[in-house]
């Protein structure tokens, strides 16, 4: 390489960079306290992102986050008689970086709904009645206890270590629960669906699915009421005294107390006990 060739080469990568637009910074959002009057529900409406939900002892409700686009984010915090509604819409679909990040923490013992297209949702430490509402977002739920009710069309949902009346509804997602107590029903049409942990008397589980399959590890000490069906899925019950062959299980695990209840079209069934 000659030395005109090499002074080019090197001007050249010398000035790329100072020609490339600097990485986006983000800004803070306008942070905020809102009374919570009993009867307010609590609406959040985030298009894309990262929602982060956490319960309070406090009467108050918290709003603070952080965007990339400051310029091009519809953000509104409008508070009336009968709700709090929060909204955050950046139009920023697919973009590589997070483009929003909120955080609401919020008084327990309330009524809370998010509704989101692709956003990521994580609500940890609440009690009441939640409502959340996604297109594609992975949702993840955390020692919640009260009424739940979760739906994705794509993305995946994961409950732990909750309890109450919670309902899981997807199409395409991984269906994850763990450690959850009361009534709880799962369904899917082409999702996986995962369920781990413990059942015992006052605990009834539905699991569903059309085409995915479902993985059940029970610990040692369920005692529960067992039905599979399975119309063309095999189906394998590693269990001891349960009646099973390739399509159903049925049978009762010390003498019963909770349900167990899974119904698949084509989809493979597994159960299992785990120390």
């Amino acid at each position: 390489m000659n030395r005109l060739s090499a002074l080019i080469l090197i001007l050249f990568v010398w000035f790329i960079p100072a020609c490339m637009p600097a990485p986006a910074q983000y800004t803070e959002l306008e942070s905020g306290l809102l009374g919570v009057e009993d009867s307010q529900s609590i609406l959040i409406q985030v298009d894309h992102g990262e929602v982060i939900v956490l319960g309070t002892e406090e009467q108050q409700a918290q709003v603070k986050g952080q965007v990339l686009f400051v310029d091009e984010l519809e953000y509104q915090v409008r508070s009336t008689e009968e709700q709090i509604s929060i909204k955050a819409f950046t139009h920023r679909k697919g973009f590589s970086d997070i483009p929003l990040r909120l955080e609401v923490r919020v008084p327990k013992q309330r009524q809370v709904k998010i509704e989101t297209d692709s956003a990521s949702v994580s609500v940890q430490d609440y009690e009441g009645v939640l409502e959340v509402d996604s297109t594609s977002g992975i949702i993840t739920i955390e020692q919640l206890a009260g009424k739940i009710t979760l739906y994705s069309n794509r993305g995946n949902i994961t409950v732990r270590e909750s309890s109450g009346n919670i309902s899981i509804v997807g199409n395409y997602g991984a269906l994850n629960v763990q450690n959850v107590y009361g009534e709880t029903a799962v369904s899917t049409i082409m999702g996986n669906v995962v369920f781990n942990g413990l059942i015992q008397t006052g605990d009834i589980v539905r699991l569903e699915t059309d085409h995915g399959s479902v993985s059940v590890n029970l610990s040692l000490d369920s005692a529960l009421s067992l039905q599979v069906r399975s119309t063309s899925g095999d189906v394998a019950c590693v269990l001891p005294d349960i009646n099973s062959s390739t399509r159903t299980c049925d049978g009762e695990i010390r003498s019963g107390g909770g349900i167990l209840s899974i119904r698949t079209v084509s989809g493979a069934v597994t159960l299992q006990m785990i120390p």
